[in-house]
């Protein structure tokens, strides 16, 4: 009895240590990128650009005429002589969100004080986010790794410093939350907290979407990550009511948006179903259901069954997108998925943020990244490794569809 109170004696302090650890890691990566974020304090304490000022003036609309009034907008000092409707060709949420956070947290401050902030604190919380997401899939070590890669990446430090109350940072957070909902509810199957967590996935990837265009990224990886579960998992009814719980809580919270980002080329309402993105994300939701359904009637050789499934999927999402009734998005979203486009239309080129990426940029941005990764996957196809770090298949298997898609689009 007395050794057993002197193991437990031991083993609390131990525990109380690894958690001070980990918060003291994440408060530091908190602080680095909140410092590298701020650097651009040394030319003023002010809006970067135009288009903060613009966000600046709609979110100062909702404060003072409320959200149903900023529906119906119609601003008159925009886009003269026409003038612009607000709703229909912005991002909606990055308006709402920055107002319900105003003024709930606003305590005194000028608008224009917090819009100049938001970015940078929202940017910084994300490294929180993706703490927890990674954590999620490849454990604490490699969670608090990614928060402090995050934390001083350049390129996610470009699009989200102080004064630049943009899409981005506040889509990125928003669309990490999603992901790591939508893993940590998969991976722990706890019933009713799985749930809340799969409905909580789908409605932040859809403000993640209303936020900024770029968020559409991640119904890529999701949607694989759909197809590659029937063939990863024994649970069958879990995965399917997962998947489609998710998949419907998004598309009802999306096409209950009067109007998603016009200008971005989205296509809003009951036509998001119709869209690349709305038909990609359902047709793989589809399939999951579908070969969970057939494997079980048809009992033997599940596995050729499954990839006889798959091929006729492949063929016929090809064949009803070439038909002309699916939508495509913007040609610089298609330019970025085949970067031979860029022939075709060199007034897209022209802006730099759309400009085909160069080696020396790549090295630039994602050199040290990029060795990781390919460490990173190496070690994922080692089932001794994963083993021994408690890695699940679906888990290493989402590491590997995003990661290779991230190497993909972000070299196109």
């Amino acid at each position: 009895m007395q050794l057993d109170k002197g193991l437990v004696k031991v083993e609390k302090p131990s525990h109380y240590v690894r958690y001070l650890l980990i918060i003291g890691i994440l408060v530091l990566s908190f602080s680095i990128s909140f410092m590298l974020r701020a650097q651009p304090l040394e030319h003023g304490f002010e809006l970067n650009e135009f288009d903060p000022f613009f966000n600046y003036r709609a979110t100062q609309f909702i404060i003072e005429n409320g959200f149903p009034a900023y529906l119906e907008w119609h601003d008159d000092l925009s886009w003269h002589p026409y003038g612009r409707n607000v709703s229909a060709n912005s991002q909606v949420m990055l308006h709402s969100t920055t107002a319900t956070l105003y003024q709930t947290f606003g305590m005194g401050t000028s608008l224009y004080d917090f819009t100049i902030w938001f970015p940078l604190v929202i940017g910084s919380l994300t490294t929180v986010t993706i703490f927890a997401l990674v954590r999620i899939i490849g454990g604490t070590t490699a969670g608090l790794f990614a928060s402090l890669f995050f934390a001083v990446s350049p390129i996610i430090i470009m699009r989200g410093s102080i004064g630049w109350f943009k899409s981005e940072p506040l889509g990125l957070f928003y669309g990490l939350l999603a992901v790591y909902l939508l893993l940590s509810a998969i991976k722990s199957d706890k019933g009713k907290v799985s749930v809340a967590k799969i409905v909580g996935g789908g409605i932040f990837l859809a403000f993640g979407l209303a936020s900024w265009g770029g968020i559409q990224f991640f119904i890529l990886p999701i949607g694989l990550f759909f197809v590659a579960l029937p063939f990863m998992r024994k649970d069958n009814k879990f995965i399917i009511w997962a998947s489609v719980v998710f998949t419907s809580v998004f598309i009802l919270v999306t096409v209950s948006f009067d109007k998603i980002l016009f200008w971005e080329n989205f296509e809003y309402g009951f036509a998001f179903i119709l869209s690349l993105n709305g038909f990609f994300l359902i047709g793989c939701t589809a399939f999951l259901v579908a070969c969970v359904i057939i494997r079980s009637i048809l009992g033997k050789n599940q596995l050729r069954n499954g990839i006889a499934l798959l091929g006729g999927a492949i063929i016929a999402g090809i064949a009803i997108s070439s038909s002309g009734i699916i939508s495509l998005p913007a040609f610089r979203y298609l330019n970025a998925a085949n970067p031979f486009f860029i022939t075709t239309d060199m007034l897209i080129d022209s802006v730099s943020e759309h400009a085909t990426t160069t080696i020396d940029i790549s090295f630039f941005f994602f050199s040290i990244l990029m060795v990781f990764a390919g460490i990173g996957a190496w070690l994922l196809f080692q089932k001794r490794v994963n083993r021994s770090l408690k890695i699940k298949g679906e888990m290493a298997a989402f590491a590997l569809i995003i990661g290779f898609l991230g190497i993909y689009f972000s070299s196109a």
